[in-house]
């Protein structure tokens, strides 16, 4: 069995224990993604009314909220993985990443029912900075464990741990097995969060991560004037804004759309699961056949055309439904968006965008790749959130 799942991934017998190891740390890391999110968006479109402001505009501050957190932590981040061992650095991350869960489900449990909106307004604010933490730290063991060479090989594949945790996740709420309240949820992201943390513990004591940070790498901050006088990392760091620039706008659609849609808690979180379900299933069955083949038989350029070129048909039609159309379509077709833009970002866009760093000085790499993809990519939703 695992003989099968390694040569679908590429992965070549010298590379095995690492990929099993890193595949295991994804499946924890995918139970505490989509436990967290699920609860964390279900919960906020049917808070409105202890606000006493529409549901648009809670979901516009909320998704606003996230951003600016996310800018400081991921700055935190980035400064910070140039300081400590990596190795360190990673256990104290994902440390902090489960007293927050931990005290979410406490206050959950204690605060008064005239607090509990601020409670879920705080978790939605939170889940997207300390989901782009966690996946910072992923990417950051995956790109200290293997080469260039072999990453181009095997990065269209490697988070099918993080997929398949969170597709069993998903459908398994989505066929009427969800606990007594959302919030519960909040348990299984805890323990995913201490299983990912097992994993890393394994991988950095085999793999010496943190002498791999200390000798190999030479990490060092890499100042703004510098990245500046860079036309290649403005290049990267403008394209990745306007790609989340444009999702979170969709994203935003999607979420008004169903808070008017669902006028309950139980019905919006079976309708979350599912949809999440379908998008990581097809995220899945498209990294495991088509991804590297497109990214080899094609390059980097196409892989990284095709989903602005479909999202760019998918807002036209959107705005004549919301134009002509009627209620049914216009949900109906902002469903499909949703679907199809969040599946072709995480299993074709991401994987292909990493590639891009990889290029880089192994000095510079892991620093620009993390302000890149943390620091600016949550300025950009800090102007998505402000629209």
């Amino acid at each position: 069995m695992l003989k099968l799942i390694f040569a679908a991934l590429n992965v070549r017998p010298d590379e095995e224990k690492r990929a099993l190891l890193l595949l295991g740390y994804g499946f924890f890391m995918g139970i505490f993604m989509a436990t967290f999110i699920l609860t964390s968006e279900n919960q906020l479109i049917n808070q409105a009314g202890n606000f006493g402001i529409g549901r648009a505009e809670l979901i516009s501050w909320g998704i606003f909220a996230a951003a600016v957190l996310g800018v400081i932590s991921t700055a935190l981040f980035a400064f910070f993985q140039s300081k400590i061992s990596f190795g360190i650095f990673s256990i104290v991350n994902l440390s902090l990443v489960f007293i927050v869960v931990a005290a979410l489900y406490v206050l959950h449990s204690i605060l008064p029912a005239e607090y509990l909106g601020w409670l879920v307004f705080g978790q939605f604010a939170l889940a997207g900075p300390m989901v782009a933490v966690f996946l910072l730290g992923f990417w950051g063991v995956f790109g200290r464990l293997f080469d260039l060479r072999q990453s181009k090989r095997i990065i269209g594949g490697i988070d099918t741990g993080q997929l398949s945790a969170a597709i069993i996740i998903y459908f398994t709420i989505g066929l009427g097995a969800a606990i007594a309240s959302s919030h519960e949820l909040l348990i299984f992201s805890g323990l995913g969060v201490l299983g990912a943390i097992v994993f890393l513990l394994v991988i950095i004591n085999k793999y010496k991560l943190g002498d791999v940070q200390a000798g190999f790498e030479q990490s060092r901050n890499v100042s703004v004037k510098e990245m500046l006088s860079s036309r290649y990392v403005i290049l990267l760091a403008l394209f990745v804004s306007f790609s989340i620039f444009a999702y979170l706008l969709i994203q935003n659609s999607y979420l008004n759309a169903l808070s008017d849609r669902f006028p309950t808690e139980d019905e919006s979180l079976v309708f979350l699961a599912w949809i999440n379900g379908t998008i990581l299933f097809l995220s899945f069955i498209f990294q495991t056949f088509f991804n590297d083949r497109i990214i080899a038989e094609y390059g980097l350029r196409v892989s990284l055309t095709i989903l602005p070129a479909i999202l760019s048909v998918i807002t036209l039609i959107v705005i004549l439904l919301g134009l002509f159309g009627d209620i049914e379509s216009f949900f109906l077709f902002i469903v499909i968006s949703k679907l199809f833009i969040t599946f072709l970002r995480d299993a074709l866009e991401n994987p292909a965008f990493k590639l891009y760093f990889m290029t880089l000085e192994n000095k510079i790499r892991f620093d620009i790749q993390a302000k890149i993809e943390g620091v600016v990519v949550e300025i950009a939703k800090v102007f998505a959130g402000s629209i």
